[in-house]
């Protein structure tokens, strides 16, 4: 069979994109709430730790989710913390600190202006396993198979609960009397 002549190709014509102008909304400045107003970094202790970089990582993360008062925050540049609540013994109910010229340094660094509560950077904030979970399915899958089979109760035990702490006596007391039941008897 002959070769048939082609028709040249036709050249392409680019499109040239629109340009469109860019407007950058500012978002509303913050209003500062003061830390009279305020007080919430003295009703909780944040210890770092290690994001669900391993199964045994993950697995401690949810150990702590099972302690009444306890969370895990995890904020924007993926450090990862974990929350007690517990109010400081000297946080006055007007929100005024009672050792305020004496107080720990870890105090005085803190500014209200770089607070959480007026930082412009948001996180998350972990407080029930099943919470955890749903991120780790997300956003670790890798992790969450490798714990889901032997690390992981059933759903229904999961979720946020509420324990009355009246029936439980503080940690000392239990200790000294759960101690004492070690005693040789004399």
């Amino acid at each position: 069979m002959p070769d048939l002549p082609r028709k040249p190709a036709k050249p392409l014509r680019r499109k040239l994109p629109i340009k469109l102008p860019v407007v950058q909304i500012e978002p509303e400045p913050r209003n500062q709430v003061g830390c009279l107003t305020c007080g919430l970094c003295c009703t909780y202790i944040a210890v770092a730790i290690d994001g669900p970089i391993s199964a045994k990582a993950a697995s401690e993360i949810l150990w702590h989710l099972y302690h009444d008062g306890v969370s895990i925050y995890r904020d924007g540049d993926d450090e990862w913390m974990v929350q007690f609540e517990s109010r400081c013994r000297h946080l006055l109910d007007d929100n005024k600190c009672g050792i305020y010229e004496k107080r720990p340094h870890i105090c005085r660094e803190y500014s209200e202006v770089s607070c959480e509560v007026n930082s412009e950077g948001t996180g998350t904030t972990f407080y029930a396993p099943s919470e955890f979970l749903a991120y780790l399915q997300v956003k670790h899958k890798r992790i969450f198979r490798l714990i889901s089979q032997t690390h992981v109760p059933a759903a229904e035990v999961l979720g946020r609960r509420t324990v009355k702490r009246g029936k439980y006596e503080p940690f000392e007391q239990q200790f000294t009397r759960l101690r004492a039941l070690g005693e040789p008897k004399a």
